[in-house]
């Protein structure tokens, strides 16, 4: 019984030996498949083209990427990527299959003219306030920003916004950014800008009444923190600085600021001030 089964492993091992040995004696191949060029988003199909050093037909298989493939047509999706396509051949009775050879290629995005999306828009400050322009541009490759004010580029203002800040009146002008790439530029409307003086305004403080030829101190503040000038504009009183001494009767003083180089004048102001008689003293007999 056991001589038999040695028998029948032997024939099997020589069976076995046999098939590897027919499969050794098929003829290696290889794929010939060249490099890939990179497309740009919206290019037309084309088909792919590799060969086998055997002759054999050659089949494609699509790894990844905005692509589809049909047979050996390829087409683009219309989105930018790495396409990852595989070429094989399985082989024959001659042929033992061939190592499979990938190839990839870029789809790039089609160049566009820079366009503006957003166009800035005039700004008004007071000197000391901020400014902000913004602007918004499409275009492939990505354009580059430059900001000009008065037709003379502001050094180091390349970004989508420029920030103005704190305003001073030399900031008026006329503003507009420049957008550039490979393919052209492009100018965005003018923004004008304009910067005023700060505006102030006057409060009176202190008494509005008196006695008549008792001397009232003036009290009055501007919001920017510059002196205040009083005059009477009815009643009868004098004005020594900011001493008001009157008659008796209704005095009318206007608080007034000028302004200067950063504040504009204040509104005047006016407060009426109620003036009594002076109290006697004791009557002596």
């Amino acid at each position: 019984m056991g001589a038999a089964l040695r028998l029948i492993a032997a024939v099997a091992l020589t069976a076995l030996a046999r098939t590897a040995s027919a499969e050794d004696l098929r003829r290696t191949q290889e794929i010939v498949f060249p490099e890939l060029a990179a497309r740009a988003q919206g290019d037309a199909p084309f088909a792919l083209a590799a060969k086998s050093t055997s002759g054999l037909a050659v089949s494609f298989e699509l790894i990844s990427g905005p692509a589809t493939l049909d047979g050996k047509t390829l087409s683009l999706t219309g989105a930018a990527g790495l396409v990852v396509v595989r070429a094989t051949q399985g082989g024959s009775d001659l042929f033992r299959p061939a190592t499979p050879a990938e190839r990839a290629f870029p789809v790039n995005p089609r160049p566009e003219a820079p366009r503006f999306t957003m166009e800035p828009a005039a700004a008004a400050a007071e000197i000391g306030g901020i400014v902000v322009l913004t602007a918004a541009v499409s275009g492939e490759p990505k354009p580059t920003l430059q900001w000009r004010r008065d037709g003379r580029p502001l050094e180091g203002a390349r970004d989508p916004a420029l920030t103005i800040a704190p305003t001073a009146l030399a900031d008026a002008g006329a503003y507009d950014v420049v957008a550039m790439n490979a393919t052209g530029s492009v100018t965005s409307s003018v923004a004008r800008v304009t910067v005023a003086r700060r505006r102030q305004e006057i409060i009176f403080r202190g008494a509005s009444s008196g006695v008549a030829g008792v001397p009232i101190p003036l009290g009055a503040d501007a919001s920017s923190g510059l002196p205040v000038s009083f005059e009477v504009v009815a009643g009868t009183a004098t004005l020594g600085g900011s001493m008001l001494t009157a008659q008796v009767g209704a005095v009318v003083v206007r608080a007034s600021q000028a302004g200067n180089a950063e504040y504009e004048a204040a509104p005047p102001v006016t407060r009426t001030f109620t003036i009594s008689p002076a109290q006697l003293g004791p009557h002596s007999p």
